[in-house]
């Protein structure tokens, strides 16, 4: 279009010379500044343009509500007709107030502005947004695109700075599940038993042939030139460990709202339990994004236990990776004699049947929060479990609304583990 319009100019004014026109070499003239300008709007256009954006936090939980603003500077001497802005958003994410439409990539969605900007201008947009899914939500890249205002030509320039926003999953009460407030989990004074703390060594004596390798006090070994184990002062609190099953359908489906409910049920038990200064673990048959691990947190009560696992259920893969009943069986020999066993799962199975009557028979108690449309069928007497909910459930949890001071997010940058 550029070269047809200096053709065009070159034309007009060696007509106007020939015929001596007053008229066309106005018109050639015209037609030249209008070359110009494009010209220059062509190189220039997006030179000394920036672009960025500003999150109100970098954790929230689902339900909550934060800021959202964008800054444009024009840090140039040449002013711009229009700017047209798109900014990739999350879905998980709900803008209250803006253009947003829907990308061409799966799970994401455009913010569009449209503006114009003086010469040495900055303008800032301010935006409120909704989280309704949790998860490790990101923002941009973004794209930017001007040019001259008749529309010969324009530029592109994409901004690949991202921000990410960490959502956690919704942590209600318990009851909210379904669960008795009282003993949700069976009665720990008849069923469990209090563990020794390895934190708290006690003395050392003779191995004996059962005892945990990972206790063996290699010194005192050395020393007495015969294996020596370290003995422990009984901890105070019991354990509990939660196993979390990322498969939600048969054959390698997926509905999503059983997983959020699972998330969200793994988050409130947690909380229920550290509550009741319970050692809390979390482990699941899937990994953490972008990382190949299985979801691995032995049970503990250190004080960053809570937003290890709110941080885990935020960043954790939907997709199942290894089989739920294996997980089960190996992550539970691991754990301590009594140690409480929750499973939340929405597949029902024979073989993860079978492996929770093995873990209770093996000296844990069992409980087993059931995700699906109705309450599983034909499932033993002896083994404790609760039905939750189906898919509606997950969205009408999801506008439960309590205010706990508890339920606090850590300051800090939003990579924190």
């Amino acid at each position: 279009m550029t070269k047809a319009l200096n053709g065009l100019v070159f034309v007009l004014l060696a007509a106007s010379l020939v015929l001596r026109n007053s008229l066309l070499f106005l018109l050639g003239v015209l037609l030249a500044l209008v070359a110009g300008v494009t010209a220059l709007w062509d190189r220039y256009a997006l030179s000394g343009v920036t672009y960025t954006r500003r999150l109100g936090t970098a954790r929230m939980f689902v339900g909550e509500e934060t800021d959202l603003w964008i800054e444009v500077v024009n840090a140039k001497p040449l002013p711009l007709a229009w700017l047209k802005i798109e900014d990739e958003i999350p879905d998980g994410i709900k803008i209250l107030k803006g253009k947003v439409y829907r990308s061409y990539k799966w799970t994401r969605f455009i913010l569009a502005n449209l503006i114009s900007l003086r010469f040495y201008e900055r303008v800032r947009k301010h935006y409120r947004l909704h989280a309704i899914q949790r998860g490790a939500l990101e923002f941009g890249p973004a794209e930017l695109r001007s040019g001259d205002m008749f529309g010969f030509k324009h530029q592109e320039k994409v901004i690949p700075d991202i921000d990410r926003l960490i959502v956690y999953p919704k942590v209600v009460p318990v009851m909210a599940l379904g669960l008795p407030a009282a003993c949700p989990f069976g009665d720990a004074k008849t069923v469990r038993r209090v563990s020794p703390d390895p934190l708290r060594i006690m003395g050392v004596r003779a191995y004996a042939p059962g005892d945990s390798p990972r206790f063996v006090h290699w010194k005192a070994t050395a020393r007495r030139r015969e294996l020596q184990t370290k003995t422990f002062e009984p901890g105070a609190a019991h354990a509990s460990a939660i196993f979390l099953n990322a498969c939600t359908a048969e054959r390698a489906g997926y509905v999503p709202e059983y997983f959020e409910l699972a998330a969200t049920a793994a988050a409130s038990v947690a909380r229920h339990l550290l509550d009741a200064r319970e050692a809390v673990g979390l482990y699941a048959n899937t990994s953490r994004l972008r990382s190949g691990s299985l979801v691995r947190l032995p049970p503990s009560r250190r004080p960053d236990r809570w937003f290890e696992i709110l941080d885990t259920l935020a960043w954790i893969n939907c997709l199942a990776s290894a089989s739920y009943e294996r997980v089960l069986q190996v992550e539970a020999s691991r754990l301590t004699f009594g140690a409480a066993v929750i499973a939340i799962s929405a597949m029902t199975t024979e073989e993860m049947i079978a492996a929770l009557l093995d873990l209770k028979r093996g000296g844990h108690p069992v409980t087993w929060l059931s995700i699906g449309e109705s309450a599983p069928d034909h499932v033993p007497d002896d083994l404790q479990v609760y039905w939750i909910g189906d898919r509606t459930t997950y969205q009408r949890l999801a506008e439960f609304d309590l205010p706990l001071t508890a339920l606090t997010v850590p300051d800090g940058d939003a990579n924190w583990r």
